[in-house]
């Protein structure tokens, strides 16, 4: 198949499925394959196709050449050390348990911050860099 047909059918199903997926509320995708005298396997089948190629198409691509990627650095820190003293334990008196630095900000994690919330935050930034 050359790369026009591809092409062709590509745009004919992503319409199909753009379709489907605008089908009124209530209406089961079954309901409106059957309505259309769309394919079950058919319409599965170039589903799985488009989301694999929008997959393909937001990897991340390469770095410039000549531009390194940021790195982190992990420390691992007892709260108690952070801590100026023992009455310190409410989140207005806490002090920074950890401090990511990037080039244009600063984000700084308090040690009453729970430990859920300062892998997400870490998890997100790793992302966002």
């Amino acid at each position: 198949m050359d790369q026009t047909t591809h092409e062709l059918r590509l745009s004919n199903w992503k319409a199909i499925i753009d379709s489907c997926q605008a089908r009124p509320d209530g209406q089961t995708a079954m309901q409106w394959l059957a309505e259309n005298n769309v394919p079950e396997k058919q319409y599965y089948y170039w589903l799985r196709r488009l989301r694999k190629q929008a997959c393909e198409e937001l990897k991340p691509m390469p770095a410039p050449a000549g531009l390194k990627p940021p790195t982190l650095s992990f420390a691992e820190f007892s709260a108690r050390d952070l801590l100026p003293g023992p009455s310190a334990t409410t989140p207005s008196q806490a002090v920074p348990m950890i401090t990511i630095r990037t080039k244009h900000s600063t984000i700084e994690i308090s040690s009453a911050v729970s430990e859920t919330l300062a892998v997400r935050l870490i998890k997100a930034v790793s992302h966002a860099l």
